[in-house]
Parts: structure tokens; sequence; C-alpha cells
């Protein structure tokens, strides 16, 4: 995969018979989403102006220059909408991007290997991490829980004695 790529939504299906879609964002506040001016229709596509963009029950529904009727959304349905690396915000130093984390070793103060992170969801109040795919490990992601992250050393450190019956 292309890494100057950001996967940051992917499209669910037309809105309308014009060549509006309904996206699924995936962490972007709607402003910052809005002010994105082009985006990449799947990894080998080509930038593409989005010309209209509005928040309907929690998902965006768009509108990319030179999509003009449903059936090229239903071509298009399922792909990732990519932005490319220099267009992300800089973040304060102890924040990271998603995408950054992905395929990263989780281990335990004490120096055990939980497994690699496969999988990031926000609850609302924070993140969860879910380690290896096999026993599948929800990690909340505070504070008082992951104590180090290094980019590049491409470990988290977990507290485990604060997620007593979460692992196992």
């Amino acid at each position: 995969m292309n890494t100057d790529l950001i996967e940051i939504a992917r499209i669910k299906g037309p809105n309308g018979l014009k060549g509006k879609m309904w996206i699924t964002p995936y962490g972007d506040s709607f402003e910052t989403f809005s002010a994105y001016t082009h985006l990449i229709v799947g990894e080998h596509g080509s930038p593409k102006r989005m010309t209209w963009c509005v928040m309907k029950k929690g998902k965006y529904i768009i509108e990319l220059e030179g999509i003009s009727c449903s059936d090229q959304v239903e071509s298009i349905k399922g792909e990732g909408l990519f932005i490319t690396r220099d267009q992300l915000e800089r973040l304060n130093e102890d924040e990271f991007y998603w995408c950054d984390l992905y395929g990263m070793n989780v281990v335990s103060t004490q120096g055990e290997i939980l497994g690699e992170l496969v999988k990031i969801f926000s609850t609302g109040s924070n993140d969860v991490y879910v380690v290896d795919t096999v026993k599948q490990y929800y990690i909340p992601a505070t504070k008082d829980v992951i104590k180090e992250i290094s980019l590049e050393n491409r470990t988290i450190v977990v507290d485990t004695s604060l997620l007593e019956g979460l692992i196992g």
C-alpha cells in the first residue's frame, strides 16, 4: 500500500440519482473533512475535487467532480476515499493518527508481548485498541493504560494491571 495515502472514509452507496454518495468517515470531524478540496477514490485513483459535502445521520453525503449519476457511484461502492499525507493536520506531541499505529507491537510494562494492533475504534469517551487477530484484546486507549507509544520502535506499552479480566 502507498504510505503517502491515508484512507479517511469509505463509499457506502448513492444518495439520489445525480452522483451524490453516502460515505462513512473514519474519525475526522465534519469541519476537518469538509475542508478537504480533493479526494482520491481507491488506492490507485487520481484526485477528484469535492464539490459538496453535508452531514446527515452521523454519515456524510458528498459530491465529487466527474461523478454525475448513481450508476457511477454504484461502480465505486465499497472503495476507500484517500487523501495524501501532506493534507493531514499537524498533531500535538502526544497525539497520533490511527494509520500510523496499525501493525505496532503491543507489550505490557513487564515486557510480555500481547500482539499486534489490528483495529481501532472510538467509543466516544476514548479510543479502543484491538490487539491480536485471534485473542482480540480490547485495550482502552487512556493515559492510565497506555504508558508509551514509540513510532520509532513501533511499540505501544500498556499497563496490564489495570486490565484485569480483559487480558488473559
